[in-house]
Parts: structure tokens; C-alpha cells; sequence
């Protein structure tokens, strides 16, 4: 049986959660006498459904007829309706923590997994609220920021942006679909399927090419 790991994690420090992952997927493929023929991994919130390693590992299972296999189920997603929409799409997939995973059973631990984010999030808000109540100052409370120090991080942020190299690529193409009088949505979707990416590395939407348009434009 082929297998195709899917990793995940929130920041950039959560290395410790990596090889957790991948000892669990490890082990499990080596029960069952599988081979794994590819791994994905991606440091992004599950609150985040745009997810390009997620894409490219669910479209090699399509190709590869493999079995998309994770560790915990809120790896994949912590929002129901993308869990869902991948299992409608008949994407193969084990979930090591839920083996008895079912389409009921996904419904289930899929709502279960949402319910922690959302309570995850009010946690943390309850708890900067209770701080801003005791007068605590949240941040940097020495911290001095002048309007000028403002400009400049604007300007170079600006900058930045303006010398994207995926921002130029996109744009490039962008002038020449609007020569055409295309559609916002129908260059979003060109640019998705031909593989342009923002400067974010995210899929296009009609309101980033919107934005490109406006930041280049003379």
C-alpha cells in the first residue's frame, strides 16, 4: 500500500512537533507494510484552508493512487467544511489518532477539532483582555515608535512588495489578460492553474490580482 505524509505545524519553532508527526506516521506505515513514496510538510495555522504542500501532496495521491496519511486529524484542518470537501473529492486518507475513521466519524472529530480552535482563540483573547484590565501594557512597553520610523517601515515594505519576484511574474501576465478585458476571477484562476503565486506564496484570488493591478499600474 502506498502512502503519501502530510506534516504540519502552527510556527516555525514547532520542530519537536515535526518529528512527533513523523515518528507516529513512521510507525504506522511500518505496521500496516506500507511504503511511503513521498512527504509534505508545511508551517501554517490550521485556521488557514490555502495551503500549496497540502495541494501538492493531495494531487500526487490522486495521481500516484496513494493514501494521504496523517498524524492527528487537526494536522489536516481544523475546519469542518475543508475536511469535508477533501473527503467528498475522494481523497484516500488515514488519520493515525482516529483508526476507525468513518465518514460519521469525521463528522464527528472533525467538528470536535474546529470547537478547539475556536476555543483556543478565546482563551488567548479572554486572557490579553484580563491582562489589558490589570493595566498590564501588551508588547513592548519601552518601545518608542516615531511617525518617521512609521514612513520608512512603510516605504520599505513598499519596496519590498514592488520587487517581488512572484509579484512581477504574476503581473506580467495580469497586463497582458487585461489587454483582453478578462475578468478579475477569470485571471485569479489562470494565474492558479498555470502555478503563479503571490508574493505570500498563496493561490491568486480576484481581490490579489486587484491589488497587483493598483501597485504596478502607472
Amino acid at each position: 500500500m502506498k502512502f503519501v505524509a502530510y506534516y504540519r505545524v502552527s510556527t516555525k519553532r514547532q520542530n519537536l512537533g515535526l518529528d512527533a508527526q513523523r515518528n507516529t506516521v513512521l510507525n504506522y506505515i511500518d505496521s500496516v507494510g506500507g511504503k511511503l513514496i513521498n512527504t509534505y510538510e508545511e508551517k501554517e495555522s490550521g485556521k488557514c484552508n490555502n495551503r500549496i504542500e497540502l495541494a501538492k501532496a493531495i494531487d500526487y495521491c490522486k495521481v500516484n493512487n496513494a493514501t494521504l496519511v496523517i498524524a492527528k486529524l487537526d494536522r489536516l484542518s481544523r475546519n469542518v467544511s475543508f475536511i469535508f470537501a477533501l473527503k467528498e473529492a475522494n481523497i484516500k486518507f488515514y488519520c493515525c489518532d482516529i483508526p476507525e475513521l468513518s465518514t460519521l466519524t469525521l463528522g464527528i472529530f472533525a467538528t470536535i477539532a474546529q470547537s478547539e480552535r475556536e476555543t483556543i482563540s478565546s482563551r488567548t483573547k479572554a486572557a490579553l483582555q484580563a491582562k489589558k484590565d490589570r493595566g498590564i501594557k501588551l508588547g513592548a512597553p519601552n518601545a518608542t515608535i516615531s511617525n518617521d520610523m512609521r514612513i520608512k517601515s512603510a516605504e520599505a515594505l513598499k519596496r519590498k512588495a514592488d520587487n517581488n519576484t512572484n509579484n512581477k511574474r504574476a503581473y506580467t501576465v495580469i497586463s497582458s489578460l487585461i489587454e483582453r478585458n478578462m475578468t478579475l476571477q477569470y485571471i485569479a484562476s489562470y494565474l492558479n492553474q498555470n502555478d503563479f503565486r503571490t508574493s505570500k506564496n498563496c493561490l491568486f484570488t480576484p481581490i490579489a490580482v486587484s491589488r497587483l493591478i493598483r501597485r504596478y499600474k502607472k
